[in-house]
């Protein structure tokens, strides 16, 4: 039986020298470590990496909908929580689409609490300590954009899967959250 096929970049590791030669993953890790990962929702335009009518499916099963609604409070509403995090990807699929790429991936996706704990710390694989470590996968959709500020690429969608129980127990344990938080 015949079916199309596109061709697909598959990338085992964390970004490289090999990943920054793709444009929209080298677009990527960008918005990651220079806007996501630092919090820079409050200081960076959203038209920076987002489209106008960007789509972010969040974990929790919310939906943002506008790139400004999404980078004002959707993403903040994901990492808020944390102190400082950081996303250490592990497996990328990317693929060329009609009007840009989509992709996905997975990572482990580390953060510290606002509160401080007794308990043992997680390290990345730059040795550096955090309080908690979860896996993450996410799916975006990325468009090329002549007038995009950062290589010609805007965010057109994203969609982020994690398991979030394992930080709000941390964060009930800590006094971070209460119970009423939860709504329970």
């Amino acid at each position: 039986m015949s079916f199309p096929t596109v061709p697909a970049y598959i990338h085992t590791g964390s970004w490289d020298d090999e990943t920054r030669k793709h444009p929209a993953l080298k677009w990527m890790e960008d918005y990651t470590k220079a806007a996501v990962d630092v919090k820079a929702w409050d200081s960076i335009p959203h038209s920076d990496y987002h489209t106008e009518d960007l789509t972010l499916y969040k974990a929790d099963g919310g939906i943002e909908r506008g790139g400004k609604q999404a980078w004002r409070k959707g993403i903040p509403d994901v990492y808020g929580p944390f102190k400082s995090h950081l996303h250490e990807p592990s497996f990328i699929v990317c693929w060329e689409t009609k009007h840009g790429w989509e992709m996905i991936s997975e990572a482990n996706v580390y953060a510290n609490l606002h509160v401080e704990g007794k308990e043992a710390k997680v390290k990345d694989a730059g040795g550096e300590e955090w309080d908690h470590a979860t896996r993450g996968s996410f799916h975006f959709e990325f468009v090329k954009d002549e007038k995009a500020k950062h290589g010609g690429i805007l965010m057109k969608s994203g969609a982020i899967f994690a398991d979030s129980m394992p930080a709000q127990m941390l964060m009930l344990k800590r006094g971070q959250l209460t119970l009423g938080d939860l709504g329970l």
